[in-house]
């Protein structure tokens, strides 16, 4: 059996005119041409980030040493940071998203050449142990925040 949802959209439009809600429930919501169309951009927004994140999502499933931290680091503490920075700062943007693609498609070659290097390898795992305490410090503020 469904159930009636109240949309945030609506929550919001109480705080700003509870005048129009009652107009509304009474006589039927009727919107403008220009109302209709900031919808359909908002869904289409909407849907073209929620396919973006599943792209990125079915990126991020495949395991070995496609992940600089991970290659570095190995499962720790840090990369777990990491992710969670990925997901909840980068992952909000289309800059960090761009960012995310191109770390993905750049991992499998910078971790070849950190298998090469052991010197490469050393120092990208000091910088990135240092990178993953600055996420886990974001994070958790965040996490607090809410």
């Amino acid at each position: 059996m469904g159930r009636d949802y109240v949309k945030a959209s609506d929550l919001a439009r109480l705080g700003y005119c509870e005048r129009q809600v009652v107009f509304d429930a009474s006589h039927g919501r009727r919107t403008t041409p220009d109302q209709r169309e900031a919808r359909a951009r908002g869904n289409a927004a909407h849907e073209a980030f929620y396919e973006e994140s599943k792209r990125v999502a079915e990126l991020s499933k495949r395991k070995g040493k496609c992940f600089i931290a991970t290659a570095t680091l190995g499962q720790c503490e840090e990369t777990s940071a990491l992710r969670a920075f990925r997901d909840l700062f980068l992952r909000r943007t289309a800059a960090g998203r761009f960012f995310i693609g191109w770390y993905y498609s750049m991992s499998p070659l910078v971790c070849t050449w950190l298998d090469r290097s052991p010197t490469a390898k050393a120092l990208a795992t000091r910088v990135l142990r240092r990178l993953g305490q600055l996420a886990q410090l974001a994070v958790a503020r965040v996490v607090k925040e809410d």
